[in-house]
């Protein structure tokens, strides 16, 4: 909602294919189409599955889980779908992946070009992000070297040895001795891989201390070189939205949860298309998004 008040033509994916909701929070509870109809064959592209939201500027593409067993998709189909979404017409292409470490949420996340991990402060959910990245990286590199079965089993031998303190930079130690070229692609591939770290629902400044502490493990022990994105309030009016069916920046946009959201679209880069607001006053886009929601109705 915010690249979109900004100007940028936006698509909204649900990639979680095994529990789709995002489509709850436009109001629509029956999608007219939706991903079943692209993957079964009922329609040839991705385009024909694209809804149109009240925001001009937003598109979406809506999860169904009519079919028992898509969230395992086959190799074909996943292939399939990720060459149509890299064809499609748009500044964004948002994926919005469920949780878990299930081969389509990891493959899908480290083909992106800007994964975006996101976690609670809680402890538990903290682990749940390590392992997410840490599975990222093993996934990127099995597929990498999948016609390599000693450096298969290389990774494997590894990714079973997770409770103990090894650390990625020991895996590609372990390629080297085996393939020192093939250690130099992996060191490359791992160095490639950045993606960016956002604590949600925080509830005191200690939550934000421990996402910058977690961003640094992240670094000294897989060798990711993550960068902290922001953090997100723990806000109610986020909720009321919510159980309104509608996206909070346009319930709320000058809520608390919106003013961070705002600063994190700030560091991504993200500029002021439709030259309204000054690219770092979240005040303006508040007023935008007061704009936006017109189109919104009650």
């Amino acid at each position: 909602m915010g690249l979109a008040t900004l100007g940028y033509k936006v698509i909204l994916i649900d990639g979680d294919l095994g529990a789709p909701d995002l489509h709850f929070l436009f109001g629509m509870s029956s999608p007219a189409r939706n991903l079943n109809d692209f993957l079964t064959g009922k329609v040839v592209s991705l385009q024909d599955v694209l809804l149109q939201t009240p925001s001009e500027n937003l598109r979406l593409i809506c999860g169904g889980n009519e079919i028992l067993g898509l969230a395992n998709l086959a190799h074909q189909r996943k292939e399939k779908l990720k060459r149509h979404i890299a064809q499609i017409d748009a500044d964004y292409v948002i994926v919005d992946l469920g949780a878990g470490t299930a081969y389509n949420t990891l493959d899908f996340f480290i083909i992106s070009n800007e994964g975006i991990v996101v976690a609670n402060p809680e402890p538990h959910a903290k682990i749940d992000a390590y392992t997410f990245i840490k599975s990222a990286v093993y996934r990127k590199l099995m597929r990498m070297f999948s016609g390599s079965r000693e450096l298969q089993e290389v990774i494997a031998t590894f990714a079973q040895a997770g409770g103990k303190a090894l650390k990625i930079k020991d895996l590609i130690r372990a390629f080297r001795e085996c393939d020192h070229e093939a250690g130099m692609q992996a060191e490359r591939a791992v160095a490639e891989f950045r993606p960016r770290f956002i604590m949600n629902r925080v509830r005191r400044k200690s939550h934000v201390e421990d996402a910058r502490r977690f961003v640094e493990l992240v670094r000294d022990y897989l060798g990711v070189d993550m960068t902290y994105g922001g953090h997100i309030e723990e806000d109610s009016r986020v909720v009321d939205a919510c159980e309104r069916m509608r996206p909070f920046l346009i319930e709320h946009p000058k809520c608390t949860a919106a003013m961070d959201l705002y600063a994190i679209l700030f560091s991504l880069g993200a500029e002021d298309r439709r030259l309204r607001y000054d690219q770092r006053s979240s005040k303006k886009m508040a007023k935008g998004l007061q704009l936006e929601a017109r189109q919104w109705g009650d």
